[in-house]
């Protein structure tokens, strides 16, 4: 369940508006969610099966604002690529990064009218620039799709996140 709960926190990082894009892509922005309660269905799947878990995440605006500038100095910081292209309804970013020395190379795939409904799709391949064997590799589908349930999110504090086990966390 943890690899799920941190890939939430990712979302919120990933997800959001108001990004400046590098290089070709100045003034290209990414989705920005509504604020109140959204339910979000994430499966992972890294090779050995698929994790799906269903969660309560509340947003709000500051927690969006806050998620762009970690998002901004995380990409300038770890990216040699991040590439956004958008058109009406559909958005794509291309990136290629650097963490803890292992290479990540993705293509993320979000759809949706960001108020409603979403759907994210991520696939990556996290491999050790030192690692020469093919099964070094790590190939990840990520696939999310958030559902708006409403403008009040209860007891749940912005950034915070319910399991259907009642179990919280704080991804932002």
């Amino acid at each position: 369940m943890r690899p799920i709960l941190w890939f939430l926190g990712s979302l919120a990082i990933l997800g959001t508006a108001g990004m400046p894009a590098f290089g070709d892509n100045a003034g290209v922005t990414l989705p920005e969610r509504k604020a109140g309660l959204w339910e979000l269905r994430t499966q992972m799947d890294e090779g050995k099966g698929a994790h799906d878990q269903t969660m309560k995440l509340c947003v709000d605006a500051k927690m969006e604002k806050d998620t762009v500038l970690a998002s901004i100095a995380d990409h300038k910081e770890n990216c040699s690529t991040y590439n956004i292209k958008a058109s009406d309804d559909h958005t794509v970013v291309d990136a290629d990064c650097l963490y803890n020395g292992r290479k990540v190379v993705s293509t993320t795939n979000m759809s949706g009218d960001f108020q409603s409904t979403f759907a994210i799709d991520i696939k990556s391949t996290t491999t050790d620039p030192s690692e020469t064997r093919q099964d070094a590799a790590i190939k990840r589908e990520i696939t999310q799709l958030g559902k708006f349930v409403g403008e009040s999110c209860g007891d749940l504090k912005p950034g915070e996140a319910e399991a259907t086990d009642g179990s919280r966390i704080q991804v932002q």
